[in-house]
């Protein structure tokens, strides 16, 4: 009775608060403590500048850094009985500056102006101390987004509706946020900030602007610019929230006909269909880099490089595509010439290695002013990954322009005689009497996509990891980018499901993420049927600004890597960078969740409590396996009692089956 009784108050709405407040301090606890230290991204050089803050007068500086503290933390590591996540060794400590990763000394300040407060009290003390302060810090941080995200959803539910207390709880229980919401990490302040401007947004939507909420409203947004790169997309949804305070009803249906108006005009501004597709080309650029010329050795279109910008150039293959050519030999063929006698390089391979960045040797050849065929030879390593064709490394002087046409790439070795082509594609042929595929797409510039003006990279300039232009294009590019996608999809998920210290460790089982995948399907079951029951809700506008605000997030979380993989950087998107969309993200989750629970409920007549007991046997068993997992990875311990726990459970289903088999033998059913 005492148990019913407990579970009875904890649905009453004035305790639910406090229980989620409760399950999310304790499970934040276990990951400040199960993490070892350092093992968190960046982790070092976050808890550096918290320090500098805390410790030495003045705000600190880009380049600054102290190697004291540096060696402290190095040993550390070695002291800590686990393996060390970023590769120093003891022979690094004679090192000024000891290198640890980058620094972020010099981003905005507001994290490490908040954690420095309580680190300035344990000034002196072990640096283990001060880290786990820093920490406790951050899981403060964290509890503010669980209130907050109960506030934003009384906004939206009843104080009765499941969905009021599904949502944080999922937040509380689920291991990819509460692992990084306790790291020292300005990805933190990056959550909170979001969900304050979430909330405030969403009670201005349903309930108007007062004084008080107006300032704080506007704070808020202060607040997203100065907190974290990640949050500071958030500012394009302002004017959502003024225009639905305007139109009413009407919003939804104006604002989302505005959007499409404001996007086919943007489009019309500054988007083409000139490049020469699959051949990447970026910043974007005010020339194209195909045009006609009565020149061209094939079809009307040649490639054409200017002295005027400063563009990259070339062809991605992905790492399976180049998988069955390693260690062999390739010729690469093409017409060259430019508006001017000039000496240049002639194209080279970039491949990423195990060990970083390599390529073949430059060759300078001599060029004119009519088309020549040229040919060069690669010989593709073992190890070779993801590599490019980069047909112009260094933009030589004295000329305008540089043209191409006629790229042939063949496994083989071959003279400088030109091929001949079966068709006007030039994907296959004859060369030296021997039938070859060509390797390069849409060799002859004859095919064009969309790209972008010039004018779009004023996006880059506001938020520099991002390049439209080439966004663009390695969405039209699957067979060169695909590869990539699938890799950075594949990181997010099972990052925002749980994927602990700095992603370096998965959930036990090769079966895992592949459930999880299931659930998600089954998730977005319920959305589909949420949404045909409830078609109003598509003409709510603080779903519409909601769902603005998971789009833009998670859009640029999954392309945040691109720019940096094009220069061979091995850098894919983690969930965090999607953290200020974490709240819309947990709603759309549970809201499918329940409805497809309902369904099934209605369908087989199952209890009132099912949803219920389904969502928390979940979440709760979720969050109970990613300790296990993660905690099992570092302390062998921790992974043992899992299985005797399995073990048990397993023993104590197994006795409750065949104890209600007895008694149906025993007591059988009367006719």
């Amino acid at each position: 009775m005492q148990v019913r009784s407990l579970l009875a108050k904890a649905f009453q709405q004035k305790y639910q608060l406090a229980i989620i407040l409760g399950l999310g301090l304790l499970h934040g606890l276990i990951y400040v403590f199960m993490i070892p230290p350092w093992w968190h991204h960046e982790e070092p050089g976050h808890f550096e500048y918290v320090w500098l803050a805390a410790n030495r007068p003045g705000w600190p500086q880009q380049r600054d850094y102290d190697n004291d503290l540096r060696r402290t933390i190095a040993e550390s590591m070695f002291a800590s009985g686990q393996k060390n996540l970023y590769n120093i060794s003891p022979r690094d400590l004679k090192d000024d500056p000891i290198s640890f990763g980058g620094s972020p000394v010099g981003r905005k300040a507001v994290y490490y102006w908040i954690v420095s407060w309580p680190l300035r009290l344990v000034r002196g003390q072990p640096v283990l101390q001060q880290l786990y302060v820093a920490r406790l810090t951050s899981l403060g941080l964290f509890l503010l987004s669980l209130w907050l995200a109960w506030l934003l959803m009384g906004e939206l539910v009843a104080d009765r509706h499941p969905l009021r207390w599904m949502v944080p709880v999922f937040l509380a229980l689920l291991p990819g946020y509460v692992d990084n919401m306790t790291s020292v990490h300005d990805d933190v302040i990056g959550a909170a900030a979001a969900a304050l401007f979430l909330w405030l947004s969403v009670r201005a939507i349903k309930k108007g602007f007062s004084v008080p909420s107006l300032l704080g409203w506007l704070a808020s947004l202060v607040l997203c610019v100065y907190a974290r790169e990640t949050t500071m997309i958030l500012v394009l949804l302002a004017p959502v929230v003024l225009l639905a305070l305007v139109l009413k009803k009407r919003a939804v249906p104006l604002m989302g006909a505005g959007l499409l108006l404001i996007t086919l005009l943007l489009g019309v501004q500054v988007m083409t269909f000139r490049d020469a597709s699959q051949w990447y080309y970026f910043p974007a650029q005010q020339s194209s880099n195909r045009i006609k010329n009565a020149q061209a050795p094939f079809g009307e279109h040649i490639f054409s490089l200017s002295a005027e910008s400063d563009a990259e150039f070339g062809q991605s293959f992905s790492p399976d595509f180049i998988k069955p050519l390693r260690k062999k030999t390739l010729t690469l063929g093409v017409w060259i010439w430019a508006d001017k006698p000039v000496r240049l390089n002639l194209p080279v391979i970039n491949y990423r290695t195990p060990d970083g960045l390599a390529g073949s040797e430059l060759q300078t050849i001599k060029i004119d002013t009519t088309p020549v065929f040229y040919t060069t030879k690669f010989y593709i390593p073992y190890e070779a990954g993801h590599t490019w064709l980069t047909p112009l490394s260094t933009f030589p002087n004295r000329v305008e322009h540089v043209y191409y046409d006629g790229f042939v790439l063949a496994e083989g070795e071959y003279s400088s005689t030109p091929p001949a082509f079966d068709d006007d594609q030039l994907l296959s042929g004859t060369w030296d009497g021997q039938p070859f595929l060509n390797l390069v797409r849409n060799p002859s510039a004859e095919q064009a996509w969309l790209g972008l003006r010039e004018s779009a990279n004023l996006l880059q300039q506001r938020w520099s990891y991002i390049d439209p232009a080439l966004f663009l294009q390695t969405v039209q590019d699957t067979h060169g980018f695909g590869w990539y996608q699938k890799l950075a999809a594949s990181t997010l998920f099972q990052g925002f499901w749980g994927r602990g210290a700095s992603s370096q460790v998965r959930l036990t089982g090769k079966y895992s993420y592949t459930f999880l995948q299931l659930v998600s399907v089954f998730s977005a079951i319920g959305v589909f049927l949420y949404g045909l029951r409830n078609r109003s809700l598509f003409f709510r506008p603080e779903l519409f600004f909601l769902a603005g605000a998971l789009l833009l997030i998670w859009i640029q979380a999954f392309f945040r890597g691109t720019y940096w993989v094009f220069f061979f950087v091995p850098l894919v998107p983690y969930a965090r960078y999607a953290f200020p969309a974490f709240i819309p993200t947990a709603l759309l989750i549970c809201a499918g969740f329940l409805e497809a629970l309902r369904w099934l409920q209605a369908r087989y007549t199952l209890s009132r409590f099912f949803p219920t007991l389904v969502f928390c046997a979940f979440i709760g068993g979720l969050a109970l396996y990613a300790i296990f997992s993660f905690g099992g990875y570092f302390y062998p311990r921790v992974l043992n009692t899992g299985y005797l726990i399995f073990f048990i459970a397993t023993i104590s289903i197994i006795f409750v089956v065949l104890k209600n088999i007895v008694q149906v033998v025993n007591n059988p059913p009367e006719n």
